[in-house]
């Protein structure tokens, strides 16, 4: 995948540029003294700057992500999207960068989707940079070539749609440098607190009629970017907040990780079992000292004496709980383990894990996270609270 400094990509490895978002925002507030209709306001409880054109853009791809037929979006996974949007474009649809790359638009199309999308506004006699132009043109890509996207309109956190969108339909899954998903690159909120932003503001409004839009204010002073789902609890909170950080290896613990493991140092190490070690202690579980344990001795305590894990019935695991798949006795490359990112269904259930698909704490779907050892022995298991 090509790269560039300060940069995205925007699926089928089309590399994005994101230094348009500074400029925007350098734009915004630019123009806040002389035309009052894009006053910029920033939340003094988020740190999120918006304008005036900015709300009235969120509302409108808010209800159409929520009531267009083909979409029918969560109001989280519509929240993650707008997140995604802001950090890239700041929600004009107009916006198009002048450095060279050419990225355009709410989502910065470029190169060939960007003739896709121009082509597809002249062939349906819309304006390139109408909302209406481009947020069809995300349906009709939808059904053209991203159709494996499709489940993110379901998702039940604004994080994970987040996420999902960002490696999904932008292409970002090799370049997590790039992600941004805490604070952008000059310390600006990043995708998940502009997606907690607006899951807080539009989320309890009604979609379907403007009245219920109406309700969605500029007065943002109720927002909050601690906000997560009801499911996503403290770890998942925790093991999100390090996705794109660690590197693997299988020391316990590695010495870069520093001396506090409560707060390691994440450009430290770790394998799958001590970034859940990791996890759980800082979330306030039970764990062995010193990271004291493997996925072989993890599945033993689950099934045995619940010292740190109890072993739970798969229809019974939920998103924080762990999975643990061993061959023999799970050492070395003969076991993994993961977190739940969601309920458990099966082979495309979502994980978050350190190894398996990634260079660093990735999400991915269990059976492509798991696929060597699938003919191993499986073992749900629920932490224990520390006292």
């Amino acid at each position: 995948m090509q790269k560039k400094v300060i940069m995205a990509s925007l699926g089928l490895g089309v590399p994005l540029l994101l230094i348009s978002c500074l400029l925007l925002l350098i734009t915004f507030i630019a123009s806040s003294d002389d035309d009052n209709d894009c006053a910029v306001t920033t939340e003094t409880s988020s740190n999120v700057v918006t304008s005036a054109d900015m709300n009235k853009n969120a509302k409108t791809i808010y209800q159409f992500l929520r009531t267009n037929k083909d979409v029918k979006a969560t109001p989280q996974a519509a929240a993650g999207i707008l997140g995604v949007w802001q950090f890239e474009s700041q929600l004009n649809p107009s916006v198009k960068n002048t450095g060279g790359s050419g990225a355009t638009g709410l989502a910065q199309w470029m190169s060939n989707r960007y003739d896709n999308l121009m082509s597809f506004a002249a062939k349906n006699n819309k304006k390139w940079n109408s909302l209406d132009a481009q947020l069809n043109f995300m349906v009709y890509e939808m059904a053209h070539g991203y159709q494996g996207a499709k489940h993110i309109f379901k998702e039940t956190s604004a994080h994970q749609a987040a996420y999902d969108w960002l490696m999904e339909y932008e292409g970002m899954r090799n370049n997590p440098e790039q992600w941004f998903l805490e604070k952008g690159p000059s310390g600006q909120p990043g995708r998940y607190p502009l997606a907690d932003h607006w899951l807080a503001k539009l989320g309890d409004t009604d979609p379907g009629t403007s009245d219920g839009l109406a309700t969605a204010s500029d007065d943002t002073t109720g927002s909050s970017c601690d906000a997560t789902s009801e499911n996503d609890g403290d770890i998942l909170k925790t093991a999100k907040g390090w996705l794109g950080y660690f590197y693997y290896v299988q020391t316990h613990p590695s010495s870069d990780l520093g001396k506090d493991l409560k707060n390691p140092n994440k450009s430290g190490g770790t394998d799958c079992s001590g970034f859940v070690w990791l996890v759980l202690n800082k979330a306030g579980y039970k764990v062995p000292a010193n990271m004291g344990w493997f996925t072989g001795t993890m599945a033993s305590d689950a099934t045995g004496p619940h010292h740190y894990l109890k072993a739970i019935d798969k229809n019974e695991a939920k998103a924080g709980d762990i999975v643990i798949v061993n061959q023999g006795e799970g050492s070395g490359n003969n076991g993994h383990t993961a977190i739940l990112t969601e309920d458990w269904y099966g082979n495309q259930t979502r994980i978050i894990e350190s190894g398996g698909t990634g260079k660093s704490i990735n999400i991915a779907q269990f059976g492509t996270a798991f696929s060597s050892l699938l003919s191993g022995e499986t073992t749900f298991a629920r932490a224990i609270k520390a006292k």
